[in-house]
């Protein structure tokens, strides 16, 4: 950066002092021009002078000859009577010419001294002219040649060399400067566009040229560049060339003139801070990825400790539903009467159903549930929960429904909404002891996620569920969403309801949000993302699944690594009447497809030791035999978005006989689908 002072100098004396001598030179050829016009002139009043001075000499000539024949007559013999009066007539006639000759000569007389005056004063006049312009011209050739030097002298000690390229003709010349920068012999090198290639570095040469070039084609009258040289004295040199282009009347390129400067200390100086700065990248990414490690360990500490709280509470819950399980199948063994055998059995199938549900919130808490979106018109939606609502809570609760006549619909999971909606009404209605109004509103929100609280952007359907019942104080309000954290008493809630609310509205790609007083009642907003805007209320609403036809009985193919749940699970199907063997891999389900086991359903489930899971098998299978129905069954948090991509049918464990019986049909009319799509031409 230190030379680049004096090339910020150089430049604009260069353009002064370029200015100058234009100016210089408009005023010489000016001057020139007027002494011309002014020799012109006195010429002129020259030949004008020689012409009148012919003129007075022929005048003053007429008298003169008068005279003599005058002279001449007298001395003549004197004639007769006629002859005198004959003389004295011409006497007469020449007296009056002669008279006139006078009388012009006078005139001539006056008007050549008049000429002779104006001359007198025009030679005044252009002595002066040309006197004070030979004083003018003098001070601009010295002014000329000042400036001259100047540059000479700016361009020495700035390091810069001028160029001037007749491009028409073909001339290049160069400073003396010029020369010296380059290191170059003016006695051996002659200026051309050739030498100049020449003395660029090789590895910038194309480069350089290009510019050149790409300048002249595109007329840019500003050209510039960088590149570098090799001196024979000091080494490799950065320059930096500016020039300006000039074209004629047509447009095309005429003239390129310019200068080079040395800019080595420049580009040494950046060369240094780009390596700085890359050094100093690079310890940058060192300590990003150490924080980045940090903070994993961070992540990992508050995972266990979070871990750590939840098998807590869940390991409390699972245990009540066990205990019912477990000494409920006790009393069973032990021969209860029918009554108390209902009973029983009542209680262990709501205690399994109670794990099943515990069991999806806490999927849906860790973002771990697979959600199935899809396009929902709200409105129409409310309307059919205040059936739902009506019954879940008390006859003192009124429901009330405010949604607008255009309101958006939603992208989200029908079945995991209702939940959602539900576990609030349930929570509005413990916190109304003594009744009160439940209210379902939805409203459209465009969010700027420059100045959401949850960096959330675009469009949003805001449905909020508010209770007039006792509300919540700012240190309850803070843990509303925190898992397991329960304002009820022991036994009465798993406090999973809110938390379960919002990992199902982060998960759908929204948020949840609450807002409570104490004694002014609670708000729950949910914000769901807005479906494709194609979809609106003129959208034909999915038809309601019709009931599930008896199927008929199949050749099923059991792929179960858990003996114990293979056996209930073959009972099960065998109680459906049909027909199960069981492998327990993957492996072993297509050797014994290959050995010529004829099977109308492969169920197999996800996850599975060996090396090869459900899924493996399921994309081998519908590869191998598209026609071959396959339904995967799991109880794993992960497995439904894996198998959601891949397309195939899942049955999610815990599972009812009705759900079963569903999801086998369901495998085989997607078969179906599959063989009809590859049999299809094209």
């Amino acid at each position: 950066m230190r030379d680049e002072g004096p090339a910020r100098m150089v430049m604009p004396d260069h353009a002064r002092i370029e200015d100058e001598l234009e100016q210089l030179r408009a005023a010489i050829e000016d001057a020139q021009e007027e002494a011309a016009a002014l020799v012109a002139e006195r010429n002129a009043l020259r030949a004008e002078l020689a012409r009148r001075t012919l003129q007075l000499r022929e005048a003053e000539d007429q008298p003169r000859q008068a005279e003599a024949e005058r002279t001449a007559a007298r001395d003549a013999p004197l004639p007769n009577h006629h002859s005198a009066l004959k003389e004295k007539t011409q006497h007469d006639a020449t007296g009056q010419e002669l008279r006139v000759a006078i009388e012009e000569l006078q005139v001539l007389a006056q008007e050549l001294e008049e000429s002779n005056a104006a001359l007198s004063h025009a030679n005044a006049a252009l002595e002066e002219r040309v006197a004070a312009r030979t004083a003018e011209l003098a001070t601009l050739n010295q002014r000329l040649r000042d400036s001259e030097e100047r540059l000479r002298l700016a361009q020495r000690y700035a390091g810069a060399g001028t160029w001037d390229w007749d491009i028409k003709g073909g001339h290049l010349s160069w400073s003396r400067e010029y020369f010296e920068l380059y290191g170059l012999d003016p006695d051996r090198v002659v200026p051309s566009y050739g030498a100049w290639v020449a003395s660029v570095a090789p590895e910038d040469r194309a480069a350089t040229e290009a510019a050149l070039q790409d300048c002249l084609r595109r007329r840019d009258p500003d050209f510039r560049v960088e590149y570098r040289i090799r001196h024979p004295q000091r080494g490799e040199r950065w320059l930096a060339g500016r020039g300006r282009l000039f074209c004629d009347e047509r447009g095309d390129p005429a003239r390129l003139i310019g200068l080079n400067i040395d800019i080595t200390e420049r580009k040494q100086a950046e060369l240094a801070i780009a390596e700085v700065n890359a050094g100093l990248r690079r310890e940058v990414e060192q300590e990003a990825k150490a924080r980045e490690a940090a903070q994993a360990r961070l992540f990992q500490t508050l995972k266990l400790e979070a871990l750590g709280q939840l098998t807590g509470g869940v390991a409390h819950d699972f245990n009540n539903l066990l205990s019912v399980i477990t000494n409920g199948v006790g009393l069973l063994r032990r021969g209860a009467d029918p009554a108390r055998r209902d009973r029983l059995l009542d209680a262990m199938d709501q205690a399994a159903h109670r794990g099943a549900d515990l069991t999806r919130r806490l999927l849906s808490f860790a973002r771990r549930q697979a959600l199935r979106p899809e396009p929902l018109d709200v409105r129409a939606w409310l309307e059919d929960m205040r059936e739902l609502l009506s019954r879940a809570l008390r006859g003192d609760i009124a429901i009330e429904i405010c949604v607008p006549d255009d309101l958006w619909w939603a992208r989200v999971d029908p079945g995991e909404l209702e939940l959602a909606v539900l576990n609030l009404g349930v929570n509005a209605r413990d916190a109304m002891p003594h009744g009160g109004r439940l209210r379902l509103s939805a409203e459209n929100v465009e969010l700027d996620a420059l100045t959401d609280p949850d960096q959330l952007g675009g469009s949003f359907i805001r449905l909020s569920v508010q209770d007039t019942g006792t509300g919540m104080g700012p240190e309850v309000l803070a843990r509303a969403f925190e898992p397991f954290f329960s304002t009820k008493d022991v036994g009465q809630g798993t406090g999973l309801g809110l938390a379960q609310v919002y990992g199902f509205a982060r998960q759908s790609g929204g948020t949840a949000r609450v807002s409570s007083r104490p004694g002014e009642g609670a708000t729950v907003t949910l914000l769901l993302p807005r479906a494709a805007p194609t979809v609106g209320p003129e959208a034909r609403a999915p038809e309601p699944a019709s009931a599930t036809p008896e199927s008929a009985p199949l050749r099923l193919l059991l792929v179960e690594d858990d003996d114990a749940v293979a056996e209930l699970t073959a009972e099960t199907l065998r109680h459906l009447g049909h027909t199960v063997s069981r492998v327990a891999s993957g492996p072993a389900a297509l050797r014994a497809l290959a050995d010529g086991l004829r099977v109308d359903l492969v169920l197999t489930d996800v996850i599975m030791t060996g090396g090869q899971d459900g899924l493996d098998l399921a994309q081998r299978l519908v590869a191998e035999h598209p026609a071959l129905p396959v339904l995967l069954y799991s109880g794993y948090g992960g497995a439904p978005a894996r198998v959601a991509a891949a397309g195939l049918p899942l049955l999610r464990k815990p599972y009812s006989l009705e759900e079963l019986r569903r999801a086998l049909a369901t495998a085989c009319e997607a078969a179906a689908r599959r063989s009809d799509s590859a049999a299809r031409p094209g």
